[in-house]
């Protein structure tokens, strides 16, 4: 009798452990290993277009700025000068208003030779302006094709030339006296030589 007893519990008990497992449902699968490799790789998959996605907005905003900074620049405003030259017979200074891009010593020679008062081989090769004796002057040193220019005219077309070079250049940076050097040495030509500073000429 008590072992029927006994035999009776344990099966009752036996099946209300069965009948609480089935309530409960299937136990969760675990993850087999492929799949917990792919979690990992998606995840990083998805940080990179996301990286992707941010540097294409970034990008695309500095594009614009730049856009924005190009479209915003303004141009430089040009300078105007009087390019002195002699009239027609050679008898007096005539002064045409004329623009450059800049008030720089080169543009400057630029335009006295547009303007056909010196070839336009003449190169400015130093140019500095500073006090003397109280007056603000120029120091203009040209290279050697200046000289040779004037030494081939006579004294009445030397007399313009260096005229027409001086007063533009002292007008130009508002001076009162001017040299000008040749390589760093005197102007010299077959009828004069310059050693010191001239002032506006008449």
């Amino acid at each position: 009798m008590k072992k029927r007893i006994l035999i009776l519990v344990l099966a009752g008990m036996f099946c209300f452990t069965a009948c609480n497992q089935g309530a409960d449902g299937p136990a969760e699968e675990p993850k087999t290993q492929e799949e917990e490799k792919k979690d990992p790789e998606e995840e990083k998959k998805d940080e990179e277009e996301t990286e992707d996605e941010e540097s294409g907005d970034t990008q695309s905003g500095d594009s614009q700025e730049q856009k924005t900074d190009e479209e915003t620049e303004v141009p430089a405003e040009k300078v105007k000068i009087n390019v002195y030259n002699s009239n027609d017979d050679a008898t007096a200074f005539i002064s045409n208003e004329t623009e450059i891009e800049a008030r720089t010593p080169e543009k400057v020679m630029e335009a006295l030779a547009d303007q056909g008062v010196v070839p336009s081989d003449v190169q400015v090769l130093h140019f500095e302006q500073s006090v003397v004796d109280g007056a603000d002057t120029v120091l203009l040193d040209v290279n050697g094709a200046f000289a040779s220019y004037v030494s081939s005219m006579g004294t009445t077309g030397e007399y313009y030339v260096i005229g027409s070079v001086c007063n533009t250049y002292l007008e130009a940076y508002g001076c009162e006296k001017i040299k000008i050097t040749v390589e760093n040495g005197t102007l010299e030509s077959g009828h004069a030589d310059y050693p010191g500073y001239m002032t506006m000429y008449q």
